[in-house]
């Protein structure tokens, strides 16, 4: 029996089990790291007056560092110990979602995203090599495949949290009307059709099926 083998051996099944979960905690947290920005893209755009385009850089750029640094972490780090690794990817991948919460700029919130593409593949890589020593070569498999299931099922999860979070707790920013939800939005897009008889109002909703309602007021020309 190997040393690796033995030391897990040595977990009692509890301890086990809360490992497995972890692991698959890690790769829905991974997954929903990923994905949720798809869900508030315009949300960040008006936050920070950037293009949808450029909004959309948050998603190519993580992608792009995840796909090329995945196996450049896997070479270069592979004479390090397993557990090490996953604690400095895990530090590392917490304090670059630390900055992405709280960036005051677009190109802050960037660079945290291409942070977090850039350890995230090998996060998960390291992370599920511990799984034949948790539960066993019979096991293997389905755990892996529990691990990246989890991962899958935040694509979808990850993706409406955030517009439902977006919706409810956020500001959103709109050329001539600044609302906090669609009621204020009709007030002031009334106040303004009533001060001039030129200008009207109407209802426009976002072309990603969000729960808004953006009120757009135009002059007649």
């Amino acid at each position: 029996m190997s040393e690796k083998t033995a030391s897990a051996a040595a977990l009692s099944r509890p301890m086990r089990l809360l490992c497995i979960g972890l692991l698959v905690l890690l790769g829905f947290s991974l997954g929903c790291s990923e994905f949720v920005v798809i869900g508030i893209e315009v949300n960040i755009a008006d936050a920070f007056s950037v293009t949808l385009a450029q909004a959309g850089e948050l998603i190519s750029m993580f992608a792009i560092t995840y796909a090329a640094c995945t196996p450049v972490l896997a070479i270069v780090t592979g004479r390090f110990r397993r557990f090490q690794l996953l604690v400095a990817y895990a530090a590392i991948f917490c304090a670059a979602n630390l900055v992405q919460a709280l960036a005051p700029t677009f190109a802050v919130l960037l660079l945290s995203r291409v942070l977090i593409g850039a350890v995230s593949g090998a996060f998960l890589a390291v992370g599920v090599t511990f799984i034949p020593e948790l539960m066993g070569p019979e096991r293997m498999s389905m755990g892996i495949s529990v691990v990246y299931a989890a991962f899958s099922v935040a694509m979808v999860v990850a993706t409406s949290a955030g517009k439902m979070v977006a919706e409810l707790f956020t500001w959103r920013s709109w050329p001539c009307c600044r609302a906090r939800g669609p009621r204020t939005s009709r007030r002031r897009c009334a106040s303004r059709r009533g001060s001039s008889p030129s200008r009207r109002c109407s209802r426009a909703s976002s072309s990603s099926s969000l729960a808004w309602d953006a009120c757009t007021c135009s002059t007649a020309t």
